[in-house]
């Protein structure tokens, strides 16, 4: 039967040309978002729809990767493997600058962990596996610095997921499609994106590629003993992914009833196998099991569950969208984490192949293979569909699943290709990967002082990278400095500065203080010059769009008047740093520990304003989060009454007496907080919001109606 002309076998060029358009316009153009699901469904849908509904069904025995013998010259796989290790240790240590809040308090926990090993298996309210705190501190103790010990390890496991991924796809595909799996692995946005960030989400491809590399080994091997051999090892292989990030849960469970499917229901020959297999899943899991009994477990979990209450039914469709578009098209979220700053993980390129891809298993669906891939790609979607917002890491288990459906697309369209030029095609292909990928990776931290917007995202401090930028020119006028001590106020601070900037930190204790540096809500700028001087003070956030002011960076000389100030100002800093610790352990439960901690530090706060203020304003923070508004609302009270009255206490102040509907006392907080030394306070506009209530509300002339 003659092959219709519009069919997708004629048509590959003209299709991923359709497929490649689209994707650039709704990636990369200012267009409005209704013009992009326009171009959306006309200019990939409704395409796709012809192309498979046009196209004839391969036999269900017909394979989709026939051997293209991609006979890469020695020369140039060396040149690939080199540059693919190129792209992920090329600046390792300044790529991205600075780390984002995640990255630091796994880097503070990998410090606290370097000084007095434990065999804690979870770590911060998260419920966090413990890999990237392990290999930090594991690091700290060799005497890497902090750069190293926090993104090292995660170029590391970048390079393993391309070999494990590649000998994975080599299981169950021809060599020619493996080889396609491994060059989309080395060279494409995702796997290189993993390889920055020290975060537990970086560990989930790897353990995917090394689960199906075992489950595949388990499934070609013939003889009995061999078999069960592999069963175990893929059991084991399959329960340390606990050791990962927690959507592994998720993955793990499809993955089990998968094995249960295939070894216990389809036969009864197999049966003895799963058990085997479920013998070696149990063993591995133990260190999970463990824990969940001596550290608790779950609690974070379910906050972010459709159980936790901050989930609705109808968020599933638009998640699973924002889920998805991510991969091709970029974030269509207001504050997203770990998504490319411009664009999707797949480039316009690689995302038109991805839909040739599709369909592709469309027409083959019949095999079983097939139908396994792509119903594992849509379902390891669900952790992050099920959750409240858009955060990668939560789908991080789905990228060798994305790259084998573009392997879908890639290889028929290489076939297309004579011998001789198949493999240039190819080349061809990676190329413009590699070298579009890196550019789009690296381009939002060429210069950040112009950028600050992309450098944010997500979570990542311009002022604190400021701060440390400044800390080196200081460095440079040879004066002995500790510091910088970070006074935030948040329940849970920022540690990158601490972590960065070990060992030149609060933690030394030299007697007496050289000199000290110190960060802190710019609106105590006005009290501490006064103060001190004879200081240095820096406003680092002043251009930027932050909340009330942004932070203030201050290097106080240590003269003998100052000793007993800074002294004490180290150790309030200190209590503040174990506060934070605690607090990021407890997944659940009122804050006693950190509130503990707090007031016993509270003697050597007393009678300094600066200490005052910090001190009442962090034990507000943990008051909002044990929901005590009594508690909180004394805090801020104390806080203005025996520390400085800055506009930024004032105008939380005056925030807790709306909270409680106390609208006289609010608005004298709000006026003092304008008539305070300093305001980059919401005061004004507040003051100007409750004028208009009143206004609205005020009986006019001539009576109501």
């Amino acid at each position: 039967m003659a092959s219709h002309p519009f069919s997708l076998e004629k048509n590959r060029g003209l299709y991923l040309g359709f497929f490649f358009l689209s994707n650039w316009l709704i990636a990369y153009s200012a267009l409005p978002l209704g013009f992009k699901l326009t171009l959306g469904l006309f200019g990939i849908l409704l395409p796709l729809y012809v192309a498979v509904r046009t196209s004839a069904f391969p036999r269900s025995s017909e394979r989709p990767d026939p051997d293209l013998k991609l006979d890469l010259p020695l020369g140039l796989l060396l040149a690939g493997l080199a540059l693919a290790l190129f792209l992920r240790f090329h600046k390792l240590t300044t790529l991205f600058c600075w780390p984002t809040l995640d990255e630091g308090w796994n880097g503070i926990l990998a410090l606290e962990l370097s000084k007095d090993w434990n065999w804690r298996f979870f770590y911060t309210f998260g419920d966090a596996p413990p890999l990237p705190v392990w290999c930090g501190a594991l690091l700290f103790k060799l005497g890497a610095s902090s750069p190293i010990a926090l993104w090292l390890p995660s170029a590391i496991v970048s390079c393993l997921t391309v070999v494990v991924g590649y000998f994975a796809a080599r299981q169950f595909f021809s060599r020619s499609f493996a080889l396609i799996c491994g060059g989309l692995l080395a060279f494409s946005h995702w796997p290189l994106f993993i390889g920055r960030f020290c975060h537990q989400g970086i560990w989930l491809p790897l353990w995917i590629c090394g689960f199906f590399y075992l489950w595949g080994r388990f499934q070609s091997s013939k003889e009995n003993k061999a078999r069960r051999a592999w069963a175990a090892i893929a059991g084991a292989g399959l329960g340390l992914g606990s050791f990962t990030f927690t959507p592994w849960l998720g993955a793990a469970g499809l993955l089990f009833l998968w094995a249960f499917w295939t070894l216990w229901l389809r036969s009864k020959k197999t049966r003895p196998e799963f058990l085997i297999f479920t013998g070696g899943f149990v063993l591995a899991l133990l260190p999970f099991l463990l824990a969940v009994l001596k550290e608790g477990y779950g609690h974070h979990i379910r906050s972010l569950s459709p159980w936790g209450g901050t989930f609705h039914e109808f968020q599933f469709l638009t998640n699973f969208f924002k889920y998805f578009a991510v991969l091709v098209w970029g974030a269509y979220e207001k504050d997203p984490a770990y998504t490319p700053v411009w664009g999707g993980f797949l480039n316009p390129l690689l995302g038109a192949f991805f839909f040739l891809g599709v369909g592709e298993m469309i027409r083959r669906w019949r095999l079983g293979l097939v139908r396994w891939v792509g119903a594992f790609f849509l379902l390891f979607l669900a952790p992050g569909a099920l959750s409240p917002n858009l955060e990668t890491f939560r789908v991080a288990q789905v990228m060798p699943l994305l790259l084998v459906i573009t392997a879908f697309g890639i290889h028929p369209f290489m076939a297309s290709f004579s011998n001789a030029r198949r493999v240039w095609a190819w080349v061809g292909v990676l190329a413009f990967t590699g070298a579009f990928d890196f550019d789009q990776l690296a381009k939002p931290y060429r210069d950040p002082v112009a950028h600050p917007q992309d450098f944010g995202r997500p979570l990542r401090s311009m002022e604190r990278y400021r701060i440390a930028k400044a800390l080196e020119g200081l460095g440079k006028d040879g004066i002995e400095r500790i510091g910088p001590l970070d006074f935030g106020t948040d329940s849970i601070n920022d540690p990158t500065l601490s972590v960065m900037l070990f060992p030149s930190s609060g933690s030394i204790r030299p007697r007496p203080v050289p000199s000290l540096t110190m960060t802190s809500n710019v609106h105590y700028g006005p009290f501490l010059k006064k103060r001190f001087p004879g200081a240095d003070w820096t406003w680092v956030g002043k251009d930027l769009p932050v909340e009330n002011g942004g932070r203030l960076l201050g290097s106080i000389p240590g003269t003998p008047e100052n000793q007993r100030t800074l002294h004490a100002w180290r150790d309030l800093w200190t209590s503040f740093l174990n506060a934070d610790l605690a607090r990021f352990a407890q997944n659940s439960g009122p804050l006693v520990r950190p509130v503990s901690i707090l007031a016993a530090a509270y003697p050597q706060v007393k009678g300094d304003p600066f200490l005052e203020s910090v001190y009442w304003d962090k034990m507000a923070a943990y008051a909002y989060e044990d929901a005590n508004y009594e508690v909180q609302l004394k805090c801020y009270q104390n806080a203005v009454t025996r520390g400085y009255p800055t506009a930024d206490l004032y105008f939380k102040l005056g925030q807790m007496y709306l909270v409680g509907k106390k609208v006289k006392e609010a608005k004298e907080a709000f006026i003092r907080a304008t008539k305070a030394p300093m305001d980059r306070t919401q005061a004004t506009q507040v003051l100007e919001w409750m004028a208009a209530q009143e206004a609205s509300v005020r009986p006019r002339a001539g009576g109501t109606r």
